[in-house]
């Protein structure tokens, strides 16, 4: 895309250049009255506008008087014309240049409008692509902020967890968790659809992704009526990078101290046929010391005092596949199919020491103990569609299918040791779970003018998942601690099943004086139901859920916009949020699914104002509210032995009011920045459990970029946050920051990327503090997070300009993501 902008510029200064000193034709009969010329280029096989081509505006004789390029949406329009003949040049790398000539402006008809213009693709060969222009970091579309990952090098031979942490609303904290807005109720998807690996646990799936796969990253706070209802805080979509046509391919090789990674891509597309396929395996490296002190309560009173301190050095290893294919049976009807597949592990061993003081402070128990814990998974995934697209531009029918499965088992082994090393309890458990699902999608969307300004959608959507669990608990017995006898009581099989069907309509106006109303609804209906083997009683719950959304906007210049947005939001709680399963792979921190969880709604509001100047400085200003009812928390409660579990319960509301500010521009000619911030005030409250908690806070990123001589280039970026509130407690503020430098060589095909984070500091310290009716805490996180990497990237093969749209495929937003 970069090489073509450059050849579009290269077009547009030659019109410049060759118009200059040119007059428009004055009309001999009367010239006062003054001419329109406007028209819409489309692609002749996919009828898809084309954006940014070159349109020059001639004289009867074929000399250049002017030009232009055509907007986002194919069109040009040249006013302010005398009564004459005309003609239009038209350009654009991949396609066959026309020319139309014999246009005549009128008094009688002053305005001329050519319809739409057909451009037929060129087939011809680019031996060598150099790329001598970049995206911004940021840009801004309609209903979206993007991050282009691909031209921040810092993120070379790091994972799709770096790329997060410099996306545009989004806090990743050290550890990987996401949130939009201080929502981790978010939905991820990848190219547009969703995958089952993400679903399940999105801070370790994130991991397995390398960075220099990842095109960009769209953040959608005010999802339109499309998307699926799921995810109170919003939609990340992560773009890979695309293959163009011809046979070409890529290579990556990362080698440094915390991550390794082995990946490439290979792609061959040729008129009607198209095939990619793209894999990577990689490993990474988590090393943390964590230390808490946590006192027991009873009515307001200590009742024990519980001390641990827990390291952990674990490697993570993962890999993934994608294969995928396309066919067009002619310019109108295609069909693509593709196989994903995902597999790895996400050990969380550990060593530690516990002690625990009663009300006497007399210390009752003391011991060591090892952890050993693997959560070994596996994702297949089948999509199937069909696109049917007609002769008017933006008209389109898609069906689409999807089949994935997924198993996600875990497994812990528990030695704990008196200080002597003598065993004194040994405990084990499994838990086997596997998911299959079917969704089946059908879209429509009509426009009702030419220009694309006035178009109607409609879709239907069902999705059947059965999920099952089934674990169980072995633990020693005191006089034979070799002996592990089934605990049954804590034993079970967990079944549930969950059927969602949805449908929607939108409606998107726009007028000549640049108003832009988007209306939509979406209705969705949804069943859960649990069953389990014994003790536990089943549950059935149904309910039906009216989606608005509401998007207006104003371009009040060229260079200036606001936008007001309105929709709701809600939160299905998943199998592991129901799931009464305990996890006490650390018996004194105890974690377990509560099955009468039931939904959680948001209302999401939004008003923002764009600034773009003409030297491309961008600035971007979001004042925003959500408000959560029956919100779904982590709420913990320990007992007077020192033992907590948490679980979650929709027992708050929890309201966020903030502004994001978020601004990209150049400093001179080898200088670029980007950056943003936020500053919000969050308020939880439970009259449940009489709980209030509130605060005041911000955050900060920057990227630096700086261009040297003979192909190098340098890169910063930093990140600093005031931490975050919870309903039961606070978290200090943290950062994280990186260094790299690329050399480019090979005819830019080939690179070598150094990168550095966090280089003086080590390790990073973040403190949390919580309390309740029944405990007060204080913990104290040392993550080791210094780090270096050298990246090895190598782009091979001929390519085509590509101009097909994306694949269609399903996208199931309502599988929410934790």
């Amino acid at each position: 895309m970069n090489a073509l902008r450059f050849y579009f510029i290269l077009s547009f200064l030659s019109i410049i250049i060759q118009g200059k000193g040119q007059q428009v034709p004055t009309s001999p009969i009367n010239p006062n009255i003054k001419g329109q010329l406007s028209g819409m280029l489309t692609d002749s096989t996919t009828r898809q506008p084309v954006p940014f081509a070159t349109v020059a505006l001639l004289t009867a004789t074929g000399t250049i008087i002017t030009g232009q390029t055509t907007t986002e949406t194919g069109h040009f329009t040249f006013t302010g014309l005398a009564i004459g003949t005309y003609g239009v040049q038209i350009s654009y790398v991949g396609y066959q240049p026309r020319t139309l000539i014999g246009i005549t402006i009128s008094a009688r008809q002053p305005k001329r409008d050519l319809g739409t213009i057909l451009l037929r693709s060129e087939s011809r060969q680019l031996n060598e692509v150099r790329v001598t222009t970049q995206k911004a970091l940021i840009e801004e579309k309609p209903d979206r902020l993007v991050y282009n990952a691909g031209s921040d090098i810092t993120n070379k031979g790091g994972t799709a967890v770096d790329v997060l942490r410099k996306a545009p609303m989004l806090t990743v904290d050290v550890s990987g968790n996401v949130q939009i807005r201080g929502s981790s109720s978010i939905k991820v998807l990848l190219n547009g659809r969703p995958s089952g690996l993400l679903a399940r646990n999105l801070s370790e799936a994130l991991k397995m992704i390398p960075a220099n796969t990842i095109q960009s990253v769209e953040v959608i706070t005010s999802p339109a009526a499309r998307y699926d209802a799921e995810g109170a805080g919003g939609v990340i979509n992560i773009i890979t990078k695309k293959q163009l046509k011809g046979s070409n391919g890529s290579l990556d090789v990362t080698a440094g101290n915390y991550v390794q990674s082995l990946g490439g891509s290979y792609g061959f597309k040729h008129e009607k046929f198209g095939l990619t396929f793209s894999g990577n395996t990689n490993a990474e490296r988590e090393k943390s010391i964590i230390e808490t002190t946590r006192m027991s309560l009873v009515n307001g009173q200590p009742a024990g005092e519980l001390f641990q301190r827990i390291s952990a050095n674990n490697i993570h290893p993962g890999w993934f596949g994608d294969l995928s294919m396309e066919y067009a049976f002619d310019t109108l009807n295609r069909v693509n199919l593709s196989v994903s597949s995902w597999g790895g592990a996400w050990p969380t061993s550990n060593t530690g020491y516990y002690r625990f003081r009663n009300s006497e402070n007399q210390i009752s128990q003391e011991y060591n103990q090892v952890v050993d814990q693997q959560n070994p998974f596996g994702n297949i995934e089948w999509n199937l569609g069909y696109t049917r697209t007609f002769h008017k531009p933006k008209q389109e029918l898609s069906v689409l299918g999807q089949y994935s499965y997924t198993f996600d088992n875990s497994r812990y082994a528990i030695d704990q040791l008196s200080l002597t090393d003598q065993p004194i309890y040994r405990e084990t458990s499994t838990n086997r779970s596997h998911n299959p699902q079917w969704t089946w999608q059908i879209d429509y969307v009509h426009p009702f003018s030419r220009n694309g300004q006035q178009v109607f959608e409609v879709g239907a959507k069902m999705v059947r998942r059965d999920v099952s669990s089934t674990y169980e608990v072995y633990t020693s017995q005191p006089e034979n601690i070799a002996l592990l006898p089934l605990s049954a009581d804590r034993s079970n099989t967990f079944t549930y099943d969950q059927q969602v069907a949805a449908g929607y309509v939108s409606l998107k106006l726009s007028n000549r004086t640049h108003w832009t109303l988007q209306l939509g609804t979406r209705l969705e209906n949804t069943i859960m139901s649990g069953q389990f083997v014994h003790t536990i009683s089943p549950f059935r719950v149904q309910f039906n859920n009216f989606i608005p959304s509401v998007i207006l906007s104003k371009q009040l210049t060229e260079q200036q916009s606001v936008k007001v947005t309105y929709t709701q939001r809600i939160s299905r709680p998943m199998i592991w949020d129901l799931n009464p399963y305990v996890n006490a792979s650390d018996p004194k921190n105890r974690m377990a699914g509560n099955p009468q969880l039931r939904p959680e709604l948001a209302h999401v509001a939004e008003i923002s104002y764009s600034l773009t100047t003409k030297k491309g400085t961008y600035l971007n200003l979001a004042l925003y509210r959500r408000q959560t009812d029956n919100s779904i928390e982590d709420v913990r409660t320990v007992d007077t032995s020192g033992v907590s579990l948490t679980t979650r319960q929709n027992v708050a509301r929890n309201e966020r009011t903030g502004l994001n500010v978020n601004a990209s521009g150049q400093l001179g000619q080898n200088w670029k920045l980007n950056g943003g911030g936020e500053f919000y005030y969050a308020h939880f409250s439970s009259p449940a459990l009489q709980v209030q908690n509130s605060g005041w806070l911000w955050q900060f990123t920057l990227n630096l970029a700086y261009q040297l001589p003979r192909q190098f280039t340098v890169q910063a970026n930093g990140i600093y946050s005031t931490g975050w509130v919870l309903l039961q407690g606070k978290n200090s503020a943290w950062y994280d920051y990186s260094l790299a430098v690329r050399k480019e060589f090979w005819d830019k095909k080939a690179s070598l990327t150094l990168g550095v984070n966090n280089p003086f500091t080590y390790p990073f310290r973040q403190q949390n503090d919580s309390q309740a009716s029944t405990f007060w805490a204080h913990t104290t996180n040392q993550y080791f997070t210094r780090s270096v990497k050298l990246t090895f990237s190598w782009q091979f093969g001929q390519i085509r300009a590509s101009h097909d749209e994306p694949i269609r495929k399903i996208t199931n937003d309502d599988a929410r993501t934790k």
